[in-house]
């Protein structure tokens, strides 16, 4: 790929500073639809004249983290305004920034500092993330990101005069996931006489839904125990498919919060253990490596269920919710039930030396993630700095504490979703909240391919 002198660049920096660290992108990169071999160049066709060059051999996708952009042979000293713009049948969607164009006729996106965009710093998918379009609803801002392909086309120009024009196509890593529903029924035989379905009723239901990753290839791996995070771009709908590309089965149950902080469902431990006991009969699961997760409202079962299933969990992956369970909103019925008996809840969540559960006896990684800037629950960071004071730090354990983020640290990277907008008011930065997500699912990736390739 071309480069700027000596390769340092103009400040010496590496041109690959805002993608993949070399040792994760070795393991991530491989597996993500949006990883690639960094070498090389390609573009469109065999231009001549101004155009945007990337590495070869990379199938984009929505879930997008950066990986080297230029737009190369633009005149020397000009400025140019590089538009990104989305057409679809739900609307449309654009984002812009401007850059100069350094001496050799180079703006390299992953290292030079834009101009009156959406984000500050250097950023080769900056243009992206920063997206903006119509509001959609929950089943509609799936079916965009995750399950269509998007033709978003970066145009740069010189005032009036279009100099480059190319298109990438986003491809929706959900559009070839094929779960399976599981019943009450499926889970009896595996249950060995616990008392199933929850409490509530005898009758056959929906438990969950699974999402198988084995292949030929690798038969076996790491599963995932997955308490939805029901919030747009951070629940089973985006994320799953993101497990699912690091190698890893997934088993979603269903969870519902209006608030974004307490639950609205109620779960029977009874079905958690059956669930497990499934999941350790399939050939297709590592049973060594089950990991739990749940973000926002559903952090308190995923740490609830890391105490109460100790040996059968391998680590766990949480952030951005509550620590301590939470009684239903408005009452005092707790969100989880041993049988008939719910277990103790708390109205409300507090932050002090005795609320955060203990996380010593979690016999695998932990990964804690919060935004300093959350308006859904402002007390995130201190409960994930309280939560890492109950353990000794192991192998694999991350705190990420991202300043200037906003709540939604947990949806995938590059998905323009819940992202706060430069002026709203709200204190966050959508760059920080980018970068936190990128932080958080390289930790969850790196954590996963191990396990796969254990």
């Amino acid at each position: 790929m071309r480069r700027r002198g000596d390769g340092g660049g103009r400040d010496g920096r590496s041109t690959r500073r805002a993608g993949l660290r070399p040792a994760l992108a070795a393991l991530v990169a491989a597996v993500l639809a949006a990883g690639a071999a960094l070498a090389g160049c390609a573009s469109d066709g065999d231009q001549v004249g101004p155009r945007f060059i990337t590495p070869p051999l990379i199938r984009y996708s929505s879930v997008l983290w950066p990986v080297p952009l230029e737009l190369i042979d633009a005149q020397p000293g000009t400025r140019v305004r590089i538009t990104a713009s989305l057409d679809s049948s739900r609307g449309a969607w654009t984002s812009a920034a401007s850059y100069d164009v350094g001496g050799d006729g180079t703006v390299d996106l992953a290292r030079d500092k834009p101009l009156f965009a959406p984000f500050s710093a250097p950023d080769s998918a900056g243009l992206f993330w920063s997206l903006r379009g119509p509001a959609l609803g929950v089943a509609d801002l799936a079916r965009q990101w995750m399950h269509d392909t998007n033709a978003v086309t970066l145009t740069a120009s010189e005032g009036d005069r279009v100099v480059a024009r190319r298109t990438f196509r986003l491809e929706g890593l959900g559009g070839t996931m094929d779960g399976r529903t599981v019943y009450t029924h499926d889970l009896a035989p595996a249950a060995a006489g616990v008392a199933l379905p929850p409490h509530e009723t005898h009758e056959d239901v929906p438990v969950g839904r699974f999402f198988d990753a084995s292949s030929i290839e690798r038969p076996t791996g790491p599963a995932v125990l997955m308490f939805d995070d029901p919030t747009p771009g951070a629940s089973a709908d985006f994320t799953a498919a993101l497990l699912s590309q690091f190698g890893a089965s997934v088993f979603v149950v269903p969870m519902t919060s209006a608030d974004g902080v307490h639950l609205s469902t109620v779960t029977d431990a009874g079905t958690i253990s059956a669930i497990l006991d499934w999941l350790d009969d399939l050939a297709s699961v590592d049973a060594r490596h089950v990991f739990v997760y749940g973000t926002g409202a559903s952090e308190q079962l995923a740490i609830w269920a890391a105490n109460r299933f100790p040996t059968r969990l391998h680590g766990l992956f949480a952030g951005a919710g509550p620590a301590e369970l939470l009684c239903l909103a408005g009452s005092s019925a707790s969100p989880v039930f041993e049988g008939s008996v719910g277990v103790p809840c708390e109205r409300s969540p507090g932050i002090g030396t005795t609320s955060a559960p203990p996380l010593g006896a979690v016999n695998g990684p932990v990964v804690l993630t919060c935004g300093q800037v959350d308006h859904v629950f402002p007390g995130a960071c201190a409960v994930q700095q309280e939560l890492t004071a109950t353990r000794a730090p192991r192998a694999g354990d991350k705190l990420l504490v991202a300043l200037g983020a906003a709540h939604a640290v947990t949806v995938p990277p590059g998905l323009p979703i819940a992202l706060p907008s430069p002026g709203d008011g709200s204190g966050a930065d959508g760059q920080a909240t980018e970068q936190a997500r990128i932080a958080f699912w390289n930790a969850v990736g790196q954590l996963l391919l191990r396990a796969v390739l254990s």
